[in-house]
């Protein structure tokens, strides 16, 4: 049982996520993230998701061609200097009151120098950008 432990702890990357900004408003920080994307020339990438109103959540469309995460939440996993939107409590704990907080990620490096030179642009529009440091599950998750 050990061992599978390690093999999973392998699996898990320490990256440095730089947060532009976070809120419950998920059409607040997407307006914000076109905004941002505009002004600093950042791609963004939604990965196909979209906000289900009903279901209260971040996630693929339900006729998605991915059969195990179509109608659900599939994070952005990969190193980039991308905007998306996330689930804050994938690179931080947070108390049950602040589950739905969605975070506006301008970036995912796994070096923090290259953190720091996307939160130098970003602080330009959005002053209170801050960086997190987070371990991610970069293995199979399918």
């Amino acid at each position: 049982m050990i061992a599978q432990e390690e093999d999973v702890k392998d699996q898990y990357q320490d990256v440095f996520v730089l947060i532009a900004n976070a809120s419950n408003d998920y059409y607040e920080l997407r307006t914000e993230m076109f905004k941002l994307s505009n002004t600093l020339n950042i791609e963004i990438d939604t990965m196909g998701r979209g906000f289900n109103k009903s279901k209260n959540l971040i996630c693929l469309s339900e006729d998605d061609e991915d059969e195990i995460y179509a109608g659900d939440y599939f994070p952005r996993r990969s190193i980039s200097n991308k905007l998306s939107l996330e689930y804050l409590t994938l690179y931080i704990e947070l108390d049950d009151s602040e589950k739905n907080t969605i975070a506006l990620v301008a970036s995912i490096c796994e070096k923090q120098d290259s953190a720091i030179e996307v939160l130098n642009r970003v602080q330009i529009t959005n002053p209170n950008a801050y960086i997190i440091e987070a371990s991610i599950f970069m293995g199979c998750i399918h």
